[in-house]
C-alpha cells in the first residue's frame, strides 16, 4: 500500500506493508483524508519537524533516561553512532483524520462490520495511508446523508466540540472565536447551531468573508482596534467567551483575548499558543482559563485508546467518540457546512502540489486527499532481494523497537554466521527503515509470513511480554529456533506449553538472560565454581525510570517488574548458585505517593538447596544518577562486587579492581554463544535454556505470590 510519511522534513510516498488488524482494532480502506494545515505543515520542510522533535526529546524525561542507559551500556562513542543512525532520517507519518470502508475487524470489537462506512482519527493511526489501522474508540460510523468528504473532519470537528464544551457556552452567550482556520470556522458554526452569538477574529480576509457567508454575526479583522470594535459590538460588556483557535509562539493572542471576555468570562485554548498571561485583568476580572485538550475525554489515555476500554456515560457524558459521534450528526442534520471549506482534491501521489497549495496567496483552509479502493487482497509482505544463505543461520525479528535497534539488530550483522532474513514490525513505515538499513531479505506487519517461510531458520521474538509466549508456541511448531527476550513466559500455564513444545519439536530455545554472559559474569562463576560453603548474595537494582505509566507494569501487556524485570536477576543468582531454590519470600514497601507501585519497590529473598542465600533489592524510588545494579557475593573469605556490570572488585584471590570501558552486560556475547550452538561449534554450556527460562519465571511469581500472602513460599508444593 502507498502511504506519505514525513522523512526528515521531506515529504515522501512510500510502499509499505499494510498493518495488521489488531484485537481492539478496525482495518479501513480510507477512501479521503484531511490535511492539517497547522500541525502537518510545521513539521515539513526546513528541517522543522526535526526541530520540534528535537525539543520534544529535551523534555522527556523517559527519553532522556534511556539516553543515559544506551550511554552507560555502549559508551559514549557508540551510542553517539546509534542516536545518529536513529535521528538523522527521522520518519513521521502524517495525517489524523480521515474516513474510508472497513476491510477487517478486530476479534474484540462486536459493534462494527466488513463493509461499514466509518470516520477515523487519531494522529499514528488516521494517516494519509491507503489502509490504516484504527482502534475502536477512534472509530465512528458515518451516517446516512453525510459523504466521505465530510466525514474526513471528523477529527477537526471533534476538536471544535471539545473546546466549545471547555468553554460551558449557553444559550445567547457572546462568544469569540480568534483564528479562522479549520478549527476556527466550524467552531463558529458550531457555536451558532447552539444559539450563540459568534464574533470571528483572523488576519486573513478572505477568512473573514468566508466565516460570513456560514452565517458568522461579526467578523473583525486582528489589529491594533480589535478590542475597542469586539466591546463595541457587545455594548462595552464584553465576551461571554473567547476560543483562541489560531497558532503563534506570541502571547499577544492569550493576553488581547483576556482584555476581551468580561469579567468573570471564560478563556479556553484549543491552538498552540503563548501563554505567558499579563497578571492584572486576569486577576482583576477573575477570568477562567482553559485548555482544551485534543478531541475530548479519553485522549491520550492507553486504556480507553488502545484497549477499547470506554468510560460510562453515567460518568463521563461526552468522550472524544462521542464528540466523534455528535459532529457526523450535525453535518447529517446540515448544521454544520464543511464542503464549503473543501478548497481542493488530490491523489496521495501528488502530495508535494497539495502542501503547496497552503502557501497560496489566498490561505485555502480544507484540502482532501482521496484514494482508491483496494480491490485485491491486503498485502503485508514487500520482498527486497533473495539472499538465504545455507551455510548461515537465517533470521527472523519480530519486534524491531528500541531495544532490538540497539542491540540485537547491531548485533547480528556483526556475527559472521548469521544472515538477516526478514523484519516484522506493528508497522509498515518501521519495518521498512529497519530492513533497508540492516539489509533484510523482506520486511512485513505479519508474523505468518516469517513463521511460514522454510528458509528461516531462527527467529528473535522481542516484542512487549504479553506476546512473548503465543509467539515462541508458534515458532516451535513451524521448527524454528527461537532467542527470546525475558520473560518467556507470565504464568504457569504458559510455562508448561512452552516447555512441553520445546521438547516435542525439537526446537533450540535461548532467553536473552544476558548477564550471564558478560564480562563480570563469566568471571565470577569461574572464581566461586570451587566453592566449598554456601554464598550470600545480595543484588540491589535501582529502576527509578520504572515509573507508573510503563507498559511494563500494565498488569496484560508487561505483567509489572517482578515478572517483566526481576526474572533477569533471579536467573543470575539462580546461574551463580547452581542449585535449586528451596524456599522464597518477599516484602515490599507501603508507599502514600501515588505515583509509586508498592510491589515494584521489593526486597527478595531466595534460599537454596545447597544452604545459599540471595536477597533481591529492586526498586524505583531511588535517584537517575546513581547505578542502576550493584551485586555483592560472599563465600569462603571472598569478597565479590560488581557495580552496574562496568567495575568488579575482588577480595580474597590476591585479585585487584577492574574498569571497563564501558558497560558490558553480555548482549552480543549471548547472541553470539547461541549461533555456535545451532551450527554445533563450541559453544558455552551457560547459555539460558528453557530450563532456566522455566525456573526464573516460577521465582517471579512464587515472589508475587508471597508479597500477596505474607508467606514463605516452598519451591515444591
Amino acid at each position: 500500500m502507498k502511504q506519505l510519511i514525513n522523512v526528515g522534513g521531506e515529504l515522501v510516498v512510500e510502499d509499505i506493508p499494510a498493518p495488521l488488524c489488531e484485537d481492539t482494532h478496525v482495518l479501513v480502506n480510507n477512501v479521503y483524508s484531511l490535511i492539517s494545515a497547522g500541525t502537518e505543515i510545521s513539521t515539513i520542510g526546513n528541517k522543522s519537524g526535526i526541530k520540534a522533535m528535537a525539543s520534544m526529546v529535551i523534555n522527556n524525561n523517559e527519553l532522556i533516561n534511556k539516553g543515559i542507559e544506551l550511554v552507560r551500556n555502549k559508551g559514549l562513542k557508540d551510542a553517539m553512532k546509534i542516536i545518529r543512525e536513529q535521528t538523522d532520517d527521522l520518519i513521521v507519518p502524517l495525517g489524523y483524520s480521515s474516513s474510508g470502508i472497513v476491510l477487517e475487524v478486530g476479534n474484540n470489537v462486536t459493534d462494527i462490520a466488513v463493509g461499514d462506512k466509518v470516520a477515523c482519527a487519531g494522529a499514528g493511526y488516521a494517516n494519509h495511508a491507503e489502509i490504516v489501522s484504527i482502534p475502536r474508540n477512534l472509530i465512528a460510523k458515518i451516517p446516512e446523508y453525510v459523504s466521505f468528504e465530510e466525514a474526513a473532519f471528523t477529527t477537526v470537528g471533534s476538536i471544535a466540540i471539545q473546546g466549545i464544551r471547555r468553554a460551558k457556552v449557553v444559550f445567547g452567550d457572546n462568544v469569540v472565536v480568534i483564528g479562522l482556520g479549520l478549527i476556527g470556522l466550524i467552531t463558529c458554526q458550531i457555536l451558532k447551531a447552539a444559539g450563540a452569538r459568534v464574533i470571528g477574529i483572523d488576519i486573513i480576509s478572505d477568512r473573514l468573508k468566508l466565516a460570513e457567508e456560514l452565517g458568522v454575526d461579526e467578523c473583525i479583522i486582528s489589529d491594533e482596534m480589535t478590542v475597542g470594535k469586539l466591546k463595541e459590538y457587545t455594548e462595552q460588556t464584553g465576551a461571554d467567551s473567547v476560543i483562541i483557535c489560531a497558532a503563534t509562539a506570541s502571547n499577544v493572542l492569550v493576553n488581547q483575548a483576556m482584555e476581551m471576555v468580561r469579567k468573570k468570562g471564560t478563556v479556553v485554548v484549543v491552538g498552540d499558543v503563548g501563554m505567558n498571561i499579563n497578571r492584572s485583568p486576569f486577576y482583576e476580572k477573575e477570568i477562567d482559563f482553559l485548555i482544551s485538550c485534543s478531541y475530548g475525554p479519553g485522549r491520550y489515555d492507553r486504556n480507553y485508546e488502545e484497549k477499547a476500554i470506554d468510560y460510562p456515560i453515567g460518568y463521563v457524558r461526552w468522550t472524544e467518540n462521542r464528540n466523534m459521534k455528535e459532529f457526523l450528526k450535525m453535518v447529517s442534520e446540515k448544521k454544520i457546512n464543511v464542503k464549503k471549506l473543501i478548497y481542493n482534491e488530490f491523489f496521495l501521489e501528488e502530495s508535494i502540489k497539495a502542501y503547496d497549495s497552503f502557501n497560496y496567496p489566498d490561505k485555502p483552509v480544507g484540502i482532501l486527499f482521496k484514494y482508491k479502493k483496494i480491490d485485491d487482497h491486503v498485502n503485508r509482505k514487500i520482498q527486497l532481494k533473495s539472499s538465504s544463505k545455507k551455510d548461515k543461520i537465517n533470521v527472523a525479528i519480530i519486534g524491531a523497537g528500541g531495544f532490538a535497534k540497539v542491540f540485537h539488530l547491531p548485533n547480528i550483522v556483526k556475527i559472521p554466521y548469521y544472515n538477516l532474513k526478514a523484519v516484522v514490525s506493528r508497522t509498515g513505515v518501521n519495518a521498512k527503515k529497519i530492513a533497508e538499513e540492516y539489509d533484510a531479505d523482506y520486511y512485513t506487519t505479519d508474523f505468518n509470513d516469517v513463521m511460514n517461510d522454510k528458509e528461516v531458520d531462527m527467529i528473535i521474538i522481542s516484542t512487549r511480554h504479553n506476546l512473548h509466549a503465543p509467539l515462541i508456541l508458534e515458532a516451535a511448531r513451524h521448527k524454528k529456533d527461537i532467542f527470546v527476550e525475558k520473560p518467556f513466559a507470565m504464568n504457569y500455564e504458559d510455562c508448561e506449553l512452552i516447555y512441553n513444545s520445546i521438547m516435542e519439536n525439537n526446537v533450540n530455545l535461548v532467553i536473552g538472560f544476558n548477564r550471564r554472559m558478560s564480562t563480570f559474569g563469566q568471571k565470577t562463576r569461574k572464581l566461586l565454581y570451587n566453592r566449598k560453603n554456601p554464598l550470600l548474595i545480595t543484588y540491589r537494582i535501582n529502576s527509578p525510570s520504572m515509573n507508573k505509566d510503563h507498559w511494563i507494569n500494565d498488569p496484560v501487556e508487561g505483567g509489572g517488574a517482578i515478572i517483566g524485570e526481576c526474572c533477569h536477576f533471579f536467573d543470575f543468582c539462580n546461574w551463580i548458585v547452581g542449585y535449586e531454590p528451596k524456599r522464597l519470600y518477599a516484602e515490599m514497601i507501603s508507599s502514600n505517593n501515588e505515583s509509586i507501585i508498592d510491589n515494584n519497590n521489593v526486597i527478595s529473598t531466595i534460599k537454596y538447596n545447597d544452604g545459599s542465600l540471595a536477597s533481591i533489592i529492586y526498586n524505583t524510588i531511588g535517584n537517575e544518577s546513581f547505578s542502576k545494579e550493584r551485586i555483592e557475593i560472599f563465600c569462603d573469605g571472598i569478597t565479590i562486587s560488581i557495580n552496574d556490570f562496568k567495575e568488579i572488585e575482588i577480595l580474597g584471590f590476591n585479585k585487584k579492581s577492574m574498569k571497563l570501558n564501558k558497560i558490558n552486560k553480555g548482549h552480543f556475547e549471548l547472541i553470539n554463544e547461541y549461533g555456535k550452538l545451532i551450527l554445533s561449534k563450541n559453544s558455552s554450556n551457560d547459555i539460558p535454556t528453557v530450563e532456566d527460562g522455566v525456573k526464573a519465571t516460577l521465582c517471579s511469581l512464587k515472589i508475587l505470590k508471597a508479597l500477596k500472602t505474607g508467606e514463605i513460599q516452598k519451591w515444591k508444593e
